[in-house]
């Protein structure tokens, strides 16, 4: 994969389809053959060959020389240096995200491309590491799914997706262990970074108040509030204008066409891609309003479910799938949201999939979503304007309509794993330890 890597060259953004194909090839066929011998994977080499990488992509990335993408480039290394120089940044991110520019910023001597690529090292590492502690019999198999799939690497190294990423990892790990303040805290921590591990909190609440357990709630609760109003206050007196801007900035934008509400919006109202994909669409009122309440309706309708869960298990996988349900159906969609997306669905499927082949067509569906994100990202849009690619819209069905498709299939069987009687579940909730 790295050599394939190398062959593409320096061009951050390359027009031929070969290369992630390749990539994704290759990558396919060692994991299908690796799936045979999947009891014989150790955590250890998985986590040697993922830094391994993840490493030896970025070492290839500075030697080619590539520029990568725009936002390390410019908006995370200004906003260090705007922090660093005792001004908190008007920013689209939270504080987190913002204190973690900076000391990008402060590392790279004023840049923060290099510094954010080393840095999510870590992060993925945690993410392989929490994935495989959940110890279902998929788990070993999906930990080295992630670790290894190179159509995310590019964001890995040039966004910083894989923090909160983590936060959703390790705070759903400690929520099936019934660490509740622990998971609060991890998800308050990664909503410091980008809000959408909140979502994830309030699906764990929900499921505890509906089995009528209050203290936990409230532990869990408490410890995402912690984090959260121990960051913000402060920074909202200093600056509070600056900080709602988090909110205010995305909250102001229409659909763009990248988004998946783009698609059957342009089935329904006659609504025209602006000229760059990231852009805002030319979208009526009507059909902006539309996306919102597609996004509204999905997201609550996964928290009910995971409200009215039957058991723990399907009550941590719905949660975990909320904030991927809220990316995938958000009217401003990015690239590098697939980060989050895929770990949230890998967890998902560990925990509610019962057999083989249906978790194998799981990983198929999301390995051709992103390696048909990338190449509508790096091979086609990121390269040239929106109107001189007709066929744009074909490729932007393939990476959401298999994304869609496995987050409605998880969210089925999760619904459907046998309901327990009160005496078992809890005996399960008293002894975390046994899954």
């Amino acid at each position: 994969m790295l050599v394939l890597e190398y062959l593409r060259g320096s061009a951050t953004f390359n027009t031929s389809l070969i290369w992630p194909i390749a990539q994704a090839v290759v990558s396919g066929a060692a994991l299908l053959v690796v799936w045979r011998l999947r009891d014989r994977l150790r955590l250890f080499p998985v986590l040697v060959l993922g830094g391994a990488f993840q490493l030896g992509w970025i070492l290839v990335h500075m030697h080619l020389g590539v520029h990568g993408d725009h936002d390390p480039n410019g908006v995370y290394s200004s906003e260090g240096e705007a922090l660093l120089h005792g001004s908190y940044p008007h920013s689209e991110y939270p504080p987190g995200a913002v204190a973690l520019f900076a000391l990008e910023a402060w590392l790279g001597d004023g840049t923060a491309r290099t510094p954010n690529a080393f840095l999510m090292i870590p992060f993925q590492l945690v993410c392989i590491a929490g994935i495989w502690a959940f110890r279902t019999r998929w788990t070993p198999w999906l930990a080295a799914f992630v670790a290894l799939w190179p159509l995310d690497a590019f964001f890995w190294q040039y966004r910083f997706d894989l923090v909160p990423t983590a936060a959703l990892v390790v705070g759903l790990l400690l929520a099936y262990r019934e660490r509740r303040l622990a998971s609060g805290v991890v998800l308050g921590v990664g909503a410091l970074a980008k809000w959408t591990p909140a979502f994830t909190c309030l699906g764990l609440v929900l499921w505890l108040l509906r089995w009528k357990r209050v203290r936990p709630a409230e532990r869990q609760l408490l410890g995402f509030a912690l984090p959260v109003l121990l960051v913000n206050v402060p920074i909202l007196f200093w600056n509070g204008s600056a900080l709602l801007d988090a909110y205010r900035t995305q909250g102001a934008r229409t659909v763009t066409a990248e988004s998946f509400s783009y698609l059957p919006l342009n089935l329904i109202w006659n609504v025209h891609p602006g000229q760059w994909y990231f852009r805002a669409a030319d979208v009526t009122h009507a059909a902006n309003t539309a996306a919102i309440w597609l996004q509204v309706v999905s997201v609550g309708a996964v928290l009910v479910l995971a409200a009215l869960a039957k058991t723990r298990t399907s009550a941590v996988a719905l949660a975990g799938l909320a904030p991927a349900v809220f990316l995938l159906t958000n009217r401003i969609f990015s690239p590098q949201f697939y980060v989050l997306v895929l770990a949230a669905i890998v967890i998902a499927g560990a925990l509610v999939v019962t057999r083989g082949p249906e978790l194998l067509a799981i990983a198929g569906l999301l390995a051709v979503a992103t390696t048909a994100d990338t190449i509508l990202y790096q091979s086609y849009l990121g390269a040239q304007p929106i109107a001189t690619l007709p066929s744009w819209a074909y490729i932007s069905a393939l990476s959401f309509l298999p994304t869609v498709a496995a987050v409605v299939w998880l969210v089925v069987r999760a619904g459907l794993q046998p309901r327990e009687s009160a005496q078992e579940l809890r005996l399960e909730l008293d002894s975390p330890q046994r899954a």
